[in-house]
């Protein structure tokens, strides 16, 4: 950037995975760029030398005439780009709503196509945009995930698991004991044994849906992830643990995914923690 400028932040969460959000148009024209966010993320992410976050989220002005209303760019706490996320999207939307006004759906751009999200009308009213508010987010199609080397098969060993895409890569692993398993050892060994890196989900059944915890490529264990709630809730209802509309109950929280067909929906509350500004070189 060369002389110093300020940058404005905006920090979000979706049940504890949280994001930091720099909107184009909450800067002076032509301060952003994508590689300029990209360099500040990992400083930025920290959790004892920066803001904290799970991920860095640009939230860049869409090409002219393209219909959206901005395109998201993200990059995960070790600096490194990332695809998708479901809470991460659903973070922009509202930072976007925040910095702009209400409206009822928000078009955004993605690595993955476009995503329309449509906030719910609050109760107490969108003048000034609440700073809780509930989003529902089409995710697109649940496809097929990276294929897994023997070696990733021999760290799962014999228990039930899925490869799925959600925009990015997923592996749901069934297991009997949820807090038992080391989720640590087994995420960072099979995001390293995938080439590009992969999502990790551990899933054990409950009566309506699934509990999960995650391990997330480029950040590693994190309170929620829309995207894996979306995988997890595919992989139950495959093994007959859910219907069409899965509860995905995680540490941060409980999502709702609905399921037709192929296509996926997360269902579930933004949470706008503040704005900040940070002097960047």
């Amino acid at each position: 950037m060369g002389e110093t400028v300020v940058v404005i932040l905006r920090k979000l969460h979706g049940w504890g995975n949280d994001f930091l959000v720099a909107l184009d148009v909450d800067q002076p024209a032509g301060v952003l760029s994508t590689a300029e966010v990209g360099r500040l993320a990992t400083a930025l992410c920290d959790r004892r030398h920066g803001l904290g976050a799970d991920g860095l989220i640009h939230g860049a002005a869409a090409a002219t005439g393209s219909g959206a209303d901005a395109a998201m760019v993200l990059f995960n706490a070790d600096g490194g780009r990332a695809e998708m996320s479901g809470n991460g999207i659903r973070c922009l939307a509202h930072a976007f709503l925040a910095a702009t006004g209400w409206r009822d759906e928000v078009v955004l751009d993605t690595d993955v196509g476009r995503r329309v999200l449509v906030p719910q009308r609050p109760s107490t009213g969108v003048d000034p945009v609440p700073s809780i508010l509930e989003i529902v987010a089409p995710m697109g199609p649940l496809g097929a995930g990276p294929d897994l080397s023997p070696a990733a098969t021999a760290l799962i060993g014999d228990r039930r698991f899925m490869s799925l895409d959600v925009g990015n890569p997923h592996v749901v692993i069934e297991v009997g004991d949820l807090e038992a398993e080391n989720l640590v050892a087994l995420g960072s060994s099979l995001e390293g044994l995938v080439p590009g890196g992969v999502n990790v989900e551990i899933v054990t059944g409950t009566p309506d849906g699934v509990r999960l915890r995650v391990w997330e490529r480029g950040v590693g264990l994190t309170e929620a992830c829309g995207t894996g709630a979306c995988a997890a809730a595919g992989a139950a209802r495959t093994w007959g643990l859910a219907g069409d509309e899965c509860s995905v109950a995680m540490p941060g929280g409980t999502a709702i995914v609905l399921l037709d067909g192929d296509e996926a929906t997360l269902v579930g509350p933004s949470v706008l923690v503040g704005t900040v500004e940070v002097n960047a070189a």
